[in-house]
């Protein structure tokens, strides 16, 4: 039989765009020869239980357990066991909030199908190899998946891959989304312009996801962008990965190609206070069509930014949103609240920055307390009950200021029913 696998997203997750790491191992596998099908259950289970977008989103660990069970006759996972038949290995991509549902469904593969081999790819694939509890039976992932999967696939690979990293990732295919419904997202297309982070900040459990960092040219990223608009008829583009401005001049000459080649497309991606930050690139990214960006302030409490190991103070912060304010681009901060050693007087400092800056502070994008991801404090215990506190306070004062915040990203990181371990 030649090399086949079958990957898939289980719920709940993200609905609001196509699961990029499905795209990016079915465009990779494909194109080295691998017989290649994935699917989004995660898309048309919520479709089928007609349920509330925020259902589906909010955090709550009773509906997760209990998803599988709830759907365990449905059509679309009728229409998969059938499905798969033909493939050898099923791989999974295992978010934490999809891990129940996950397990419960290779569980179930493993009585139907006892040939099958399975596959765990995925960020929560870290977790659990922190924590020892990557089981024998399967094999698993961690970090980011291509070169990995391949060597599973072909049996050349130990059970346990770990940051089998592509050295250079302009020569990956460019993507194509044709293996999913994209009538079943929105018009946004995401990408990534990099792989890894340069920086260190010390709340961060993304950084552990890569070993290296690298980033596509900027000419591979324009013309990514104009494959992707022409191909599937969209002028939208959401970037998830970690930064988009780790180096001034990639991003000069990136929205420089994007101008030249008059592409008239809107861009959003997540980007890091920058002392350095040159006001004419600020112009340049909203010449190119950026519309929306994501900004981790996380405090403004210089005392507090230093124990995150975040690179900046309050008044470096102030000075990079004045620029993009000055250049019309529209930005969000995010806040982490309770991290270790931060005093009401650390939390006074930050909520007084944001009032009285509010002028140059579009919108408050998220607010949450700090959570221990990777163990770092085990002597602790999180999220803090000081945190939760001063989160009501701020949204109080906000909300009297007239700030604009996104409710449903205030606590959207926290479970809002039993205790669900990190």
């Amino acid at each position: 039989m030649k090399e086949s696998i079958y990957i898939l997203q289980c719920p709940p997750s993200w609905l609001k765009t196509a699961p990029l790491s499905l795209v990016y191992l079915e465009n990779y596998l494909k194109s080295n020869g691998f017989i290649v099908k994935v699917r989004d259950l995660n898309s048309e289970l919520f479709k089928s239980l007609q349920l509330q977008y925020k259902d589906w989103l909010v955090l709550n660990a009773n509906f997760e357990e209990d998803l599988f069970t709830q759907t365990e006759s449905s059509a679309p996972l009728k229409s998969f066991y059938q499905e798969i038949e033909d493939y050898e290995y099923i791989g999974f991509s295992l978010l934490k909030r999809n891990s129940s549902f996950s397990f419960r469904l290779a569980e179930k593969i493993r009585e139907m199908f006892p040939s099958k081999k399975i596959i765990f790819g995925g960020p929560q694939t870290l977790f659990l190899d922190y924590q020892n509890k990557l089981d024998k039976d399967s094999f698993w992932v961690i970090g980011e998946g291509e070169y990995a999967t391949a060597k599973i696939v072909t049996g050349t690979a130990e059970r346990i891959q770990r940051f089998e990293e592509l050295e250079d990732i302009d020569k990956l295919p460019f993507l194509d989304f044709s293996c999913l419904e994209m009538k079943n997202y929105s018009n946004s297309i995401p990408l990534l312009s990099s792989r890894g982070c340069k920086f260190n900040c010390n709340f961060c459990s993304e950084k552990k996801l890569y070993r290296t960092f690298r980033q596509h040219s900027p000419e591979y990223a324009s013309d990514l962008i104009k494959y992707l608009a022409e191909k599937h008829k969209t002028d939208t583009f959401i970037f998830c990965d970690s930064l988009i401005n780790y180096s001034n001049k990639w991003l000069e000459e990136f929205c420089t190609n994007l101008i030249k080649k008059n592409l008239k497309i809107k861009w959003e991606a997540q980007m890091r206070i920058d002392r350095d930050f040159d006001a004419d690139v600020a112009r340049l990214m909203k010449r190119s069509g950026c519309y929306n960006l994501f900004v981790g302030l996380e405090s403004a409490s210089a005392v507090t930014l230093k124990n995150m190991n975040k690179g900046f103070n309050p008044e470096t912060a102030l000075g990079f949103f004045k620029k993009l304010t000055e250049a019309g681009l529209h930005f969000e901060v995010s806040l982490i609240f309770g991290y270790p050693g931060e005093t009401d007087v650390d939390f006074k400092e930050t909520l007084d920055f944001i009032i009285k800056n509010k002028n140059n502070i579009p919108k408050i994008a998220q607010a949450n307390p700090f959570v221990d991801y990777m163990g770092n404090f085990p002597d602790k215990t999180f999220p803090d009950i000081s945190a939760n506190e001063r989160i009501k306070l701020f949204l109080r004062a906000i909300e009297a200021e007239k700030i604009k915040y996104t409710k449903s990203f205030i606590n959207n990181l926290i479970y809002q029913c039993h205790s669900y371990g990190y």
